[in-house]
């Protein structure tokens, strides 16, 4: 294939455009943690985010498959908006049906307000749309949502209900990004405002350990898998866990889920 100089310096041109507005999404510079971020297992992990700690594993691919996740988000808020619009006043008092991206805020850790903008409230259940890759919702559909993603459903629903709204239920809907529409999942459970509690007490105390000791308090706090090789403190051999992370020593079978879902794609 014989590609001239004229399309090569236009795919340089149009990578460039791409890679600046993927790179420039707001969650991208997010600096307090959100709700997706409470029910890190690993406790260093969210110990250097809440101290404010430098990210050093700053070589990381361009996040293509989070900005397809980002794309479904946002054609789904088109579809449920248009779907308000064909029928308004759906419940009784003319609210729309479908609450759409609603920034709730969950409470605060050391005086920091833990909000987010929540996919979508429908009567009482909590939704949250997932767009993982194939190996990763085949582990899903086998394991479950996993500690972080059920967390950050109740924390929602938290959010919810101190914004005065009925909470019943949280649903994580995970949408296969190379799939066929067949193969998505939904995992739900009853919400469980303590278990939302619980959470951000956990995350307010190491906020507050962090706060007293600095970088002192990181070997305090335990190690644990959480997709280790996309961590942004992740230094593979470190022995000063001030300079970054070498990892969860028992990271096997997660590295080998990362590496076969990257094979997948």
């Amino acid at each position: 294939m014989d590609i001239s100089q004229k399309v090569l310096d236009q795919q340089a041109e149009l990578d460039s455009l791409i890679e600046t507005h993927i790179n420039d999404q707001p969650r991208n510079h997010q600096v307090e943690p959100g709700p997706s971020e409470i029910g890190i297992p690993c406790d260093l992990r969210l110990g250097y985010k809440l101290s404010g700690q430098p990210e050093i594993n700053v070589d990381q691919p361009l996040s293509w498959k989070a900005w397809i996740g980002t794309n479904v988000h946002r054609g789904l808020e088109e579809l449920l908006t248009l779907a308000n619009m064909a029928r308004p006043g759906w419940e009784a008092d003319g609210i729309d049906r479908y609450l759409l991206e609603q920034r709730v805020t969950a409470g605060g850790i050391n005086g920091t307000d833990i909000s987010g903008n929540s996919d979508l409230y429908v009567d009482g259940v909590v939704w949250d749309w997932k767009i993982p890759g194939g190996t990763t919702l085949r582990k899903y559909k086998k394991e479950g949502p996993g500690e972080q993603y059920e967390v950050q459903g109740h924390v929602y629903g938290l959010g919810h209900e101190l914004a005065g709204r009925e909470v019943t239920d949280i649903a994580i809907y995970f949408l296969p990004r190379d799939q066929e529409w067949r193969q998505r999942y939904l995992w739900s459970a009853p919400y469980d405002r303590q278990r939302a509690l619980d959470a951000l007490s956990r995350a307010d105390g190491i906020a507050n350990l962090v706060s007293a000791l600095g970088s002192t308090a990181f070997p305090l706090l335990k190690r644990k898998a959480s997709w280790c090789r996309s961590c942004p403190w992740l230094k593979p051999g470190s022995q000063n866990l001030s300079d970054g992370c070498p990892g969860d020593p028992d990271v096997a079978e997660e590295a080998t889920s990362e590496l076969l879902d990257l094979i997948a794609q």
